[in-house]
């Protein structure tokens, strides 16, 4: 959690020293006009303002939307500290992606005259992207008034435990014995803290953080080990995704369903790693022989050797705020980074989850976003579960008029059976339940 915090100018913990041209927001340009929210009332995000998959793609590496870190093994990353330092002030301005998962179930009993056996079968697996509705400064929109974005960035006079180039953590950045330390030369110096004080792109001094993540990244790529890493943290605080879950558990139990639904909650993009390109930092990377190590054990043998030859870089860390505790004359109030507390987005994603849980949507690609949710505010009950209303169109208007005058022709009468049928099915769906254990 945290408090609430305000200031008039940029802050700085945010690397807002960067021209807008040099980092490229992680969101499409598509000049779309917004949906209205009717479930929330606030005003929503312009749809031209989303976050794309792509953005989080690193050199030398593949886009798994619901892993939690991103690895990239690009060459140029471990040895081009330029190439590292706006790779990384990228990634800080991308937020983790919250996923919440939806599965519903019921068991079948099976007997095939020799034994009798319950089989598990899935109604519905689906899951939420959460980030556009709960996170906010991502946008790219200018700086913000309140810090619902922090970043934090080690430096040498912090003190605090962390990774800072050696096997363990440390309170202090201790040179390598085969690299020439920095400030044994004055004039290196000196030409080093020039450097840090100015923005090669455009010439502008950077800010405090900047040059900390400036003189991280030339640390890192200046470290002779063949096998180093460099890591960037991102989190989340502030979501009771549990009061999410009971909202939406009772709108999929209002379609009278019977079986069991589970959630789950998984954070995606948690971290983003840069590991040198050596064999062994690669053969860690795949998925592969990371499983096979795993299965047969040999991970006993290859962590304490990957724990003595690996040089840890871990100086970025990233907290995203979906609420702070503010204080007010009637003492502490929540607020909320996109206006909207737990109850009230689970209400804005009910429509959405509903109609996707009646349609029986199955497989890891089904992935509902803040669009998708826009697009069914209003609907009404026919329109969201594809039910034929009772009026119908004009077309079938008429044709009811005419069988009822009797000059219905023999189609007329067909599809009046279908449509009779497929009513009666859904009325009995909605009226005695699915999805019941058997």
């Amino acid at each position: 959690m945290g408090r609430l915090q305000t200031d008039d100018r940029a802050s700085a913990h945010s690397l807002h020293s960067l021209e807008e041209d040099d980092l490229p927001p992680p969101y499409t340009d598509e000049d779309i006009p917004p949906a209205p929210i009717s479930a929330s009332g606030v005003a929503p995000l312009p749809l031209h303002l989303r976050l794309v998959d792509s953005a989080y793609i690193l050199p030398d590496s593949s886009l798994k939307p619901d892993i939690k870190r991103t690895i990239s093994l690009a060459p140029s990353l471990s040895v081009n500290s330029n190439e590292l330092f706006y790779t990384i002030c990228r990634q800080m301005k991308l937020p983790p992606r919250p996923l919440l998962y939806i599965r519903g179930s019921h068991t079948e009993s099976t007997n095939d005259g020799k034994k009798k056996g319950n089989t598990s079968v899935t109604d519905f697996e689906f899951k939420l992207d959460l980030a556009e509705t709960m996170l906010t400064g991502w946008e790219g929109e200018g700086v913000m008034n309140i810090n619902w974005m922090q970043e934090e960035v080690l430096s040498d006079g912090d003190c605090q435990p962390a990774y800072r180039g050696g096997r363990a953590k440390s309170r202090t950045y201790k040179t390598p014995s085969s690299r020439v330390p920095r400030s044994e030369d004055s004039d290196v110096l000196l030409a080093s803290d020039e450097a840090l004080g100015s923005n090669d792109a455009n010439d502008r001094p950077l800010t405090t953080n900047e040059a900390h993540l400036k003189l991280w990244c030339e640390r890192f790529c200046d470290d002779p080990s063949s096998i180093k890493s460099f890591t960037l943290h991102r989190k989340t605080r502030g979501f009771d995704w549990k009061a999410m879950r009971n909202v939406l558990d009772s709108h999929i139990r209002s379609l009278n369903y019977r079986g069991s639904i589970n959630f789950d909650y998984l954070v995606a993009e948690q971290s983003v790693i840069i590991y040198s390109p050596h064999w062994i930092n690669r053969m860690r990377a795949n998925r592969y022989i990371w499983w096979a190590f795993a299965i047969f054990q040999l991970w006993i043998i290859a962590w304490p050797i990957i724990w003595f030859l690996e040089r840890r870089y871990e100086p970025v860390h990233t907290c995203w705020h979906a609420s702070f505790d503010c204080a007010a004359d009637s003492g502490l109030v929540r607020e909320y980074a996109r206006g909207l507390d737990e109850v009230t987005l689970g209400e804005f994603w009910a429509p959405a989850v509903q109609r996707m849980a009646w349609s029986r949507k199955r497989g890891q690609a089904d992935t509902l976003t803040r669009m998708d949710a826009e697009r069914v505010q209003g609907l009404t009950r026919e329109q969201l579960l594809g039910l034929q209303e009772r009026g119908g169109s004009e077309a079938e208007r008429e044709r009811r008029e005419r069988v009822n005058r009797g000059d219905g022709g023999f189609a007329d009468h067909v599809v009046g059976l279908v449509r009779g049928i497929g009513e009666a099915g859904q009325d009995w769906r909605l009226s005695m339940g699915w999805g019941a254990n058997s």
